[in-house]
């Protein structure tokens, strides 16, 4: 296996999982806000109202589940080490992020418990889906 594709599969499929959910969280914070945001006060406020506490859960998962795909299908080979090392980069900067970055206090203690439970299995998830459709490819399946 090279490494380089190795590193790039693993950090792409963490990547990918930011590059789709930040720019829904921020669209979908501007879109149900009742006036401009101003400051990180404002867009937290509106963030952290149930509905969209609850949406982030469902859009963070499936972005999860696409990173893990992702991280497995530039991996080409051993696609569920490759999900796994992925899960596990992306679990560590959850943690991290929702314990020593200065914005952590502004996420209630119940979306981030379960977004580091929901985030690592999703990503299996889709390395799963994406290792699945290549032993069907390389059977004679379908992919």
């Amino acid at each position: 296996m090279n490494l380089v594709r190795s590193l790039i599969a693993v950090i792409g499929g963490v990547a990918l999982v930011s590059l789709v959910v930040e720019p829904l969280e921020f669209t979908l914070v501007n879109a149900v806000a009742d006036a401009s945001i101003e400051d990180m006060a404002g867009y937290f406020a509106v963030r952290n109202r149930p509905g969209i506490l609850a949406a982030k859960l469902v859009y963070n998962s499936l972005a999860a589940v696409l990173g893990g795909y992702m991280a497995a299908k530039i991996a080409g080979t051993r696609e569920m080490a490759h999900a796994s090392a992925a899960a596990l980069l992306q679990t560590a900067a959850l943690i991290w992020g929702f314990t020593l970055s200065e914005y952590a206090p502004f996420t209630p203690a119940w979306t981030r418990v379960a977004l580091v439970v929901l985030t690592g299995p999703a990503m299996l998830a889709g390395g799963m889906i994406r290792a699945k459709a290549a032993s069907g490819a390389s059977t004679g399946g379908t992919s």
